[in-house]
């Protein structure tokens, strides 16, 4: 379980200002077409199912395993190509909008340690939109754009903390 107070506070000491909110967020990618994803899904979860004893339960967990291993790779990739961590630590304070590393998940790791991007809160522009629960934030100024999103399903952790992101961005 992440402690986002602290969260906040490593924020701050990494920018060397006061954190008035901070959440995990994944890089987005856009939606991946369900054709790729399922057949993607299909190729990782016929090898899982393999392994696992050959009952429709298992091959139900096998494809979904396989579309989860396949839809990381897919986040990775992209995280990867545009030099950033998959999930990433956003940080508002009273003048900027931070985008951190983070190593782990949304439910557990590490960080931050360095810094991808800034943004003048006063000079950058915030849009977003939503797909369910999924909140997708484009955050750009100056040529440069970082596409990012959170879920805030029943399920999801540090809702109160995102929520608290996004009231700041106006994104919510």
């Amino acid at each position: 379980m992440i402690d986002y107070d602290a969260l906040r506070t490593d924020s701050a000491a990494l920018i060397g200002s006061p954190v008035t909110a901070a959440g995990l967020f994944v890089i987005d990618i856009g939606f991946i077409a369900p054709t790729a994803g399922g057949v993607a899904g299909a190729v990782a979860g016929s090898t899982a199912a393999s392994v696992l004893i050959d009952n429709p339960l298992a091959d139900g967990l096998a494809a979904g395993i396989g579309f989860d291993v396949a839809r990381h790779a897919a986040y990775q990739g992209a995280a990867d190509a545009a030099g950033v961590t998959p999930v990433m630590v956003l940080a508002v304070t009273a003048h900027e909008i931070v985008l951190m590393d983070w190593d782990g998940n949304v439910r557990a790791g590490t960080g931050p340690t360095r810094v991808f991007a800034r943004f003048s809160r006063a000079d950058a522009t915030v849009t977003s939109s939503k797909t369910g629960t999924t909140h997708h934030v484009e955050i750009g100024q100056d040529g440069v754009t970082a596409k990012i999103q959170v879920t805030l399903g029943l399920l999801s952790p540090g809702k109160d903390a995102t929520r608290q992101v996004l009231t700041e961005l106006g994104a919510d």
